[in-house]
Order: structure tokens, then C-alpha cells, then sequence
């Protein structure tokens, strides 16, 4: 074992080694003057990205597109040249027809974007407004009307008026859809979506980043949800300066979508708080408005910033980094090599109906633990029992990919959290439509599939080799093993090409194992291999004695070493060693089971 382990390690080390020889920096090449880039999304073999306009009669909305991230071309504006949605001349009275700083998302099979309408003729006004197409590659765009604007918005405490531009658009883990805008003046304030009508849902607000309802220099606010923390991304600085731009990049997180938002010395954001990580580097001045890419599971940031090469810094440019989390907090680098834009291996088709999924490491089945049907709860593997928790839905979704989803509660297949990393959970949530709950199947031979995820492209894999039932499930780089490959038994006569076997592989195929795992099933029970049952309807299970309040410190000095984590009967567990200790924290334990206030307990 111990071998096996310093195997693993130094392979992994060999494989870093080559990364960094082989790490340059990224240069976009071609079209890549753009302001104010939007989320960058592909649809089809085409990326792309939208921006503040050059000009009511030249492009009103900037629009880019590149087939491989690095070279980009200009495509058509939204927004046909010197025209407008009839709305705005009431909302915003002077807009010269130049949009600003728009954000898009997709929704129900048709792209949204959002963007900003600004005048200062007759004091300051502005609006955001939506529209919809079902294609990037050939549009259709349809506007939909005003989503926020300034004249009807209430004004702050502090008698501040909202600036209604900069939208910023993401989906929480339970696919709740938010718009974040606001620039200076009364703050940065956030609304909840209706993803089918691309509008508001209802009157609510909720102030995120500025002073307290005061004046601030906030703007260009984005959020995206990584491993545990919602990051909220804002600019400070002075903007659209050219070489003269002081524009930088600070951060705050949280554990819920609406805040509160706080940086990495526990100040809020809505109390003029951020910590700074991203700033002027260089010939790359004024870094500004971050938006996000999952590249495969390699976290992208997309800016633009001011060009040191040229006698003005105009005009603003394009820029891609690789993004990281290192203890909590993102940090940003250029020298990096893309992951492949290609998918390989290849998808291949498979016929629907319900199906057992069995693996061929161990011949047991994939299985939501418990027959739990609450959303959260754990994929793991067992001996077929013949339950419809045992049972998976097979549905075509288009364009090669899947849902899987379980026969007794309906619900899919779902990579937790929207984890891009090894390791990641795999869980039944309901279904929301989202990418993490969208699978292709690759050939591994023999009629034995491999099962990856649209959105992190890692395989679902039985963690540590596990033969036993409870091993749990989780998701991995497809590294073709046998623990990575699956059986589908097609169950009331669907014809099936997978071929029956029952053989259990005894040898590891891959040099790559999760050294952790961050949660068992959040549930009043545990099948989770060697992790304890648990029984109970208060804060702690039976048996389990406090050790911590929610931010605390647990030190485990004896027992078996289980730690469990929630309350009111809803727990998820972690192993520590004896004499060790954990933060009694969600981001520790990777979920958030019973509610604030959380409690850490582990028996004695």
C-alpha cells in the first residue's frame, strides 16, 4: 500500500513537472478589442463573448467568437446599428444607442443576455434590459422588455439613486437564477431571476457590495460558485482611462447566493470590504469585469484591460487567465496551457429505457443510498437488491448527451455542488436542467461504458477501488479503469448492446486515487464504507457529544474518529485522525445538511 501510494505520488508529481515546462502565457490573437466581456459560452463549436458597443451606428453591443479560445473574430451586433427596444426612450431619455457591459446566460434552450442602457443628459438614468435567442451561431434575437432601471427602483437610505447597468447573471447550487448590477451611487444590489421569462421574479432586492446605501466606487459585479463559496468579483479604480486606468479586481465569498459577501479579514462587502486579487501587471493595465469559463474543469476567468503597447492603452482588450483556489481564495495566472477544447474520447450512443447500472470492478450497482429521496442524498454502490433506488431512467437530451435519473424518486444524477475537481460528490438532486445533471457515454469495450459529465468532463468512478457495498461514487479524470467502467441492464425488455458480466477486476488500472472525501450522505443513516450509522432527531446523533458551534474548532482527542457536522437530525460526517482536529465549517465538510446554526459533534 504504501508503495502504491508513493507510485501515485510521484506520478502525479512527473505530471506537474511536464505542466510547468509546458506552461506559457495564453495570447488571444486576432479581433480581441472588447470592453466589458460578458460570461464567455459556446454553443456549438463556437465560443462567445459580448461587450460595451463601439458606436450606435457601428456596433451597438460588441459580439466576438473563436472556435479554439485563442484566436477571435467579430461577429454581429444583437443590436442592429442605430436602433433600440421602443422601451427605452421612456426609461432612459438621451441614451445615445451605445449599450454597455452586457452578461448572458442560457436558460430553458435560448441564450439571455442582459445589457445596459445610460444617460446623463438630464441626471443620471439608466436601465437593464433582456433578450433572447435560441441560437448564437445563427440568431434570432428577441427583445423581452426592461428588467431593472433607475427611475424605478427605490433609492437607498442614504437617499442614493441605483445605477442600473452592469448586469451579472449566475445560477446558484439549486438552480435559482440572480442577476447582480449597479455602479457608484446607492450599491450593488441582487434580484432573483424567472428562468422562463428571463425577468425579474419579483420585487425583492438585496444590497451585496458598496457602503452601506452610501455613495462608493463599486461596479462590474459577477458571482460564481466554486467548491463550497459563492465569490463575488468587483472592480475598484477608475475605469476607461486607457493607460491611465488604476481599475483592479477585489473578492469577497459566502456560503449562501445573496450574502453576506466577505473578504478574506471578515469585512463585508456591503461595507466597502474586498481583498484584492487582481491588479495592473505589466502591459496588462486595469484589469476588469471578471467573467467565468469551466474549460473542462480548468477554471477560466475572462477580463478585459488596457494594452501597455500602444501610446494610449486604447483600446481596451480581450484577456483569458487560469484561476485557482488556494486555501479558500481564487488566485489568477497567464502562463498556463489550455485544456482541450476537443472531447475526447469519443461519445457513442445508447438506447433509452430504465436500466441497471452495475460496475465492473466490483459487479455491484449504482444506487442512491438509503432509497433517500431528498435531494442530496449519496450515490454509492451495492449488491443488487432489485430496489427502483437501484433503477436509472435513460433520456436523451440532445447533441450525444443523457439524463440519468433515479427510478423511486425521480430525481438525477447530479455532480454535487458543481464540482469541477477529482473528487467531486455525485448526488440525486431534482432535476434543474443544468449541465452538471447532463452525461455521455463513452466505449470502454466489451460492452462497458464510461459516464462523463457535460459540465466538469470527469468520469464517474468508484472511489479507492472500493469492492464493497457502500463504496461511494464520486467523479475522476477518465483514466479508463475499471472502476470507471459500467454495465447498463436494460430493465422491461429495452434491447440493450452492454454485455452481462459479473467479474470483479482485482488489479488498479489507473495510477490516480481522491485522497479525500468530502462528505457522506446527508441523511439520518450512513452506508457510506466504515463511516458510522447514525440515528437521532437533535442537534447531535445518538451517541455523539459536542465539540463545536458552527466557526469553531473541532479536536477529535479519541473515539473513532467520525465527526459529524448539521443538526436536527441531518448530519454529514468526515473522518479525522485521533489527536487531529477540523473547522466546524461547510466548507470543510462540503455541504450544508441541517441549516445554520450547524454544530460539530464526534463520539467519544
Amino acid at each position: 500500500m504504501i508503495l502504491a501510494k508513493l507510485f501515485r505520488y510521484l506520478s502525479a508529481l512527473c505530471v506537474l513537472i511536464l505542466f510547468a515546462h509546458q506552461a506559457t502565457a495564453i495570447q488571444l490573437n486576432g479581433t480581441t478589442d472588447m470592453h466589458d466581456p460578458s460570461t464567455i459560452l459556446k454553443d456549438g463549436d463556437r465560443y462567445w463573448t459580448f461587450g460595451t458597443g463601439g458606436g450606435a451606428s457601428n456596433f451597438p453591443i460588441n459580439a466576438l467568437y473563436s472556435y479554439d479560445l485563442v484566436n477571435w473574430q467579430r461577429g454581429p451586433s444583437p443590436i442592429a446599428p442605430n436602433t433600440r427596444p421602443g422601451w427605452i426612450n421612456n426609461k432612459v431619455p438621451g441614451f445615445d444607442g451605445n449599450f454597455w457591459a452586457p452578461d448572458i446566460i442560457h436558460m430553458n434552450g435560448r441564450y439571455y443576455l442582459y445589457y445596459s442602457a445610460f444617460s446623463s443628459t438630464s441626471g443620471m438614468r439608466s436601465a437593464i434590459g433582456v433578450m433572447a435567442t435560441t441560437s448564437l451561431n445563427n440568431p434570432n434575437w428577441q427583445d423581452l422588455g426592461m428588467v431593472v432601471s433607475t427611475v424605478d427602483e427605490p433609492k437607498s437610505a442614504s437617499g442614493e439613486p441605483v445605477n442600473a447597468i452592469d448586469a451579472g447573471v449566475f445560477r446558484d447550487v439549486s438552480g435559482n437564477v440572480w442577476m447582480v448590477y449597479g455602479s457608484h451611487y446607492a450599491g450593488i444590489y441582487m434580484v432573483q431571476i424567472n428562468p422562463a421569462t428571463g425577468l425579474r421574479l419579483n420585487s425583492s432586492r438585496v444590497g451585496v457590495v458598496g457602503n452601506n446605501g452610501n455613495w462608493h466606487e463599486y461596479e462590474a459585479a459577477q458571482v460564481q460558485f466554486i467548491n463550497g463559496y459563492y465569490y463575488m468579483f468587483v472592480n475598484l479604480g477608475e475605469c476607461c482611462a486607457g493607460n491611465q486606468s488604476s481599475y483592479y479586481i477585489v473578492v469577497g465569498r459566502s456560503t449562501t447566493p445573496t450574502g453576506p459577501y466577505l473578504d478574506k479579514n471578515g469585512r463585508s462587502l456591503w461595507d466597502y470590504g474586498g481583498s484584492t486579487v487582481m491588479s495592473t501587471s505589466g502591459n496588462y493595465i486595469g484589469p476588469g469585469h471578471f467573467g467565468y469559463l469551466n474549460n473542462h474543469g480548468q477554471h477560466l476567468a475572462s477580463i478585459h484591460y488596457y494594452d501597455g503597447t500602444t501610446a494610449t492603452g486604447w483600446p481596451g482588450r480581450l484577456d483569458l487567465l487560469q484561476m485557482m483556489i488556494v486555501d479558500g481564495w481564487p488566485t489568477f495566472t497567464r502562463n498556463y496551457t489550455l485544456n482541450s477544447i476537443a472531447e475526447p474520447p469519443t461519445s457513442v450512443s445508447v438506447a433509452t429505457g430504465r436500466v441497471i447500472i452495475s460496475s465492473r470492478l466490483s459487479g455491484k450497482v449504482l444506487e442512491v443510498a438509503n432509497a433517500d429521496q431528498a435531494d442530496g442524498a449519496n450515490v454509492i454502490q451495492w449488491s443488487s437488491l432489485g430496489g427502483t433506488n437501484q433503477q436509472w431512467d435513460i433520456a436523451s437530451a440532445g447533441n450525444g448527451y443523457y439524463t440519468l435519473r433515479a427510478a423511486h424518486s425521480g430525481k438525477s444524477l447530479d455532480v454535487f455542488n458543481f464540482s469541477v475537481e477529482n473528487g467531486g460528490d455525485i448526488r440525486q438532486w431534482s432535476f434543474l436542467g443544468n449541465q452538471n445533471q447532463y452525461w455521455r457515454f463513452v466505449d470502454a469495450g466489451n460492452g462497458y461504458y464510461g459516464i462523463l459529465s457535460k459540465y466538469s468532463n470527469l468520469a464517474l468512478d468508484v472511489f479507492g477501488y472500493s469492492t464493497a457495498d457502500g463504496g461511494d461514487v464520486v467523479q475522476w479524470n477518465y483514466l479508463n479503469g475499471h472502476n470507471q467502467h459500467w454495465q447498463l441492464q436494460y430493465v422491461n425488455g429495452t434491447a440493450s448492446s452492454a454485455k452481462s458480466s459479473s467479474s470483479a477486476a482485482t488489479s488498479r488500472s489507473s495510477s490516480s486515487v481522491a485522497t479525500s472525501k468530502s462528505s457522506s450522505s446527508i441523511a439520518t443513516t450512513s452506508s457510506a464504507s466504515g463511516a458510522p450509522v447514525l440515528s437521532g432527531t437533535g442537534d447531535y446523533p445518538s451517541g455523539f457529544s459536542k465539540c463545536a458551534d458552527l466557526g469553531g474548532t473541532c479536536v477529535v482527542s479519541s473515539g473513532n474518529g467520525w465527526v459529524a457536522f448539521g443538526r436536527k437530525g441531518k448530519w454529514v460526517t468526515k473522518k479525522v485522525a485521533i489527536g487531529g482536529s477540523i473547522a466546524c465549517t461547510v466548507a470543510a465538510f462540503g455541504s450544508d445538511p441541517g441549516g445554520n446554526p450547524n454544530k460539530c459533534s464526534y463520539k467519544r
